[in-house]
């Protein structure tokens, strides 16, 4: 079966239970499955069939959910954009898909009629959130195939781009199926919960750690149109929410709200967390509140929750990456690909049926990404003697100082512990003798007074000194990219033109 029969299930078994809340609509699942199969006749009326491309440009909104399943069900491929990139940047990705049609909310209409300005006004169609999904004036019911091919391309979600041109991850149902039951397992899903997704769902975070799985379980998700901190204190209290996304930079937003100190968070089981690092701030933020946080690990090819943390750890246990999910496995290799013993540091990989299928159109890049079956992740990780991942950082950010590897999470662990410090990040520098030294890019709280002296202190007896950074730089934000993780590239190019002050390095540690 596609994924939309989650839906049609739901509607036979539930139908009047909610299955979508947004802005004042209250959608039930009986509903929803009248939607979704009306959505799929227009999509057929407009010429989609198996193997089409159908790309979707707009908000958070229950027609995104609608077009996912109805592509399902027609074996079409899901293709939602980035709306908050400019028409220049999404015909990048018009022209890696070349969907049969862009589907795009009215507020966007300019952007999409831009992006597809080559390609035929009549591949654009439109759409007020709320008035349902109607391409035609007459539509029966979808016609959809008898024989579903459950490894064929479902849906297709680009990378972040960081390590050059995004690349498309290519999902199959098979892979959205296990994906649920990963989550499922791992936050202890039920149809009882209530979700709320404030995460955008163009991205993987916003569609699989909870939105995606609550539908496979029944749930009732409530979707914001975009993250607002004090939109989602409020609903979290009014709504009793049980499960929520919240990616650090969320979180850090939300303890700054002036409600955050007096909010009713009892309702919440859990919060999901995740990102390449997770300062100890992001977790320890939601602990004070006496909400239990579990923090996932994956990428946008492996799905946020390969890794996370069982039900029932340790608190202290959030501050690690977790253990695999129930169909995941997880090895740490050498640059041979050989397993490195515990406790050492060396490449994550990950393997089983929630992983992509592929790059879209990139063979090459997909060979690159697999080996023997096991996607490489490209960060650095080391599993502890109680068996929990904790990620280090990625392969390509270790500062290698004269000729010993320097880890940039060491040097950003220092920085978190001070409070006046709100967030900071360490890249390396090229240096003439040692190759690359690091340097700190911080940004303080308003009241701070540091100094970059001050800042290098830190560092005294709790690092080598060979891992000491030789240069602060203090910016008023770290630069982010649309995934919400900080830009090291960016970084890069903000620490290379800035003048280092490196009157005396010491010698590395060999």
């Amino acid at each position: 079966m596609d994924v939309s029969s989650w839906i049609a299930h739901w509607a036979s078994w539930t139908p009047d239970k909610v299955a979508l809340r947004f802005e004042g609509r209250e959608i039930c699942y009986g509903e929803l499955e009248q939607d979704l199969a009306a959505v799929a006749a227009c999509l057929q009326t407009q010429g989609v069939s198996a193997g089409d491309r159908v790309g979707y440009l707009g908000p958070n909104c229950p027609e995104l959910l609608e077009l996912l399943f109805a592509c399902a069900r027609l074996e079409a491929i899901f293709v939602p954009l980035n709306n908050r990139m400019p028409a220049a940047e999404l015909r990048v990705f018009v022209a890696a898909t070349e969907p049969r049609l862009l589907i795009a909310e009215e507020s966007f209409r300019e952007v999409g009629q831009d992006t597809m300005r080559d390609r035929g006004r009549d591949r654009l169609k439109t759409f007020i959130v709320g008035d349902r999904l109607r391409f035609a004036s007459r539509v029966g019911s979808a016609v959809a195939s008898s024989s579903i091919d459950l490894t064929a391309p479902a849906l297709i979600l680009f990378t972040s781009g960081s390590t050059g041109r995004p690349k498309g991850a290519t999902f199959t149902n098979q892979n959205l199926t296990f994906n649920a039951l990963n989550a499922l397992t791992a936050f202890g899903l039920t149809a009882a919960d209530e979700i709320l997704t404030p995460v955008p769902m163009f991205h993987s975070g916003g569609l699989f750690i909870h939105t995606t799985p609550g539908l496979c379980a029944g749930a009732t998700i409530t979707i914001h149109r975009e993250f607002d901190p004090g939109r989602v204190i409020e609903e979290i209290q009014s709504r009793r929410i049980t499960l929520l996304p919240s990616v650090p930079a969320m979180t850090f937003a939300l303890a700054r709200h002036p409600a955050w100190a007096r909010a009713d968070l009892s309702s919440l089981r859990c919060v999901a967390t995740g990102s390449t690092m997770v300062p100890r701030g992001a977790i320890e933020a939601w602990q004070a509140k006496g909400v239990s946080v579990v923090q996932g690990y994956g990428s946008t090819e492996a799905c946020p929750t390969a890794v996370t943390i069982a039900p029932g750890s340790p608190a202290e246990a959030a501050f690690s990456a977790g253990k695999p999910a129930l169909y995941s496995q997880l090895r740490i290799v050498d640059d041979s690909g050989r397993d490195v013993p515990t406790g050492e540091p060396g490449e994550v990989w990950i393997r089983g049926p929630a992983v992509m299928h592929s790059y879209w159109n990139n063979e090459q890049a997909t060979r690159e990404a697999f080996r023997d079956g096991w996607f490489r992740n490209g960060d650095l990780g080391l599993i502890n003697e109680q068996g929990y991942l904790r990620i280090v950082g990625r392969i390509r950010d270790t500062i290698i100082v004269g000729t010993s590897n320097v880890y940039p999470s060491d040097l950003e662990a220092v920085l978190e512990d001070c409070p006046e410090i709100r967030e900071a990040a360490v890249v390396g520098r090229s240096h003439e003798r040692l190759g690359e030294v690091p340097v700190a890019c911080v940004v303080t709280t308003q009241v701070s007074t540091l100094t970059p002296q001050q800042v290098l202190a830190l560092f005294e007896n709790r690092l080598a000194a060979y891992k000491h950074p030789r240069d602060v730089i203090f910016l008023d934000a770290l630069p982010r990219n649309w995934h919400g993780k900080i830009d090291r590239r960016q970084l890069h190019q903000i620490v290379a033109t800035a003048t280092a002050d490196d009157p005396s390095t010491p010698a590395p540690n060999r």
